[in-house]
């Protein structure tokens, strides 16, 4: 089993500070990860999606690839700022798979790079910022991520069964453990976000 979470907590620290908002994309993003990957400590070998906040093929298409969806200036600035955090100035986040819309799945994947903390918390940035509403702070961090980033178990139409899976999340984002979030990186802010 793979366990992400320092280096985690450090890339949606950069990631934040590189796309800032209005509010801070670090709880939502620390939230979506705990509930997705026990906040990265998962078995990416058996794991269904790609990376510590398990994108699936259809939301990397959605915020990489999409003509209708996509923001260009910011994969520019994704991408820039990735190669420098990689070390690799080829880096192009749009290009980690080749998507096959027969199956809706992807036939090539770069299960290196879609697994990396930093390209999944971009990711994430990324998609969190196609919303134009207002990104939660500690309070309706489980409801945002039933209504936003939609996990399976939200197309459910028990209500019951849906307020046990939003309880289930929070609770594993109650009981991230401090000595995870911890890391002695100053940030620089980022510039203006676009």
């Amino acid at each position: 089993m793979a366990n992400y979470s320092k280096e985690l907590t450090t890339a949606i620290k950069d990631v934040d500070a590189h796309f800032p908002g209005k509010t801070s994309s670090v709880p939502i993003m620390k939230f979506i990860s705990a509930a997705e990957s026990n906040y990265g400590q998962y078995d990416p070998e058996t794991a269904l999606s790609y990376g510590p906040f398990q994108i699936d093929p259809i939301r990397y298409y959605d915020i990489a690839q999409n003509p209708e969806r996509i923001n260009q200036p910011r994969l520019d600035r994704a991408n820039e700022f990735l190669r420098g955090k990689l070390n690799n100035p080829d880096f192009n986040i749009s290009n980690l798979a080749t998507y096959n819309p027969e199956t809706k799945g992807y036939d090539d994947v770069n299960l290196d790079m879609m697994r990396n903390p930093y390209v999944g918390a971009t990711l994430t940035r990324l998609g969190l910022m196609q919303d134009p509403g207002d990104l939660p702070e500690e309070e309706g961090l489980s409801e945002y991520y039933q209504d936003f980033w939609g996990p399976r178990w939200s197309q459910s139409e028990d209500e019951e069964f849906k307020a046990g899976k939003r309880a289930e999340a929070q609770d594993r984002y109650d009981r991230i453990d401090e000595s995870m979030m911890m890391d002695n990186v100053t940030n620089e802010q980022g510039s203006e976000a676009f």
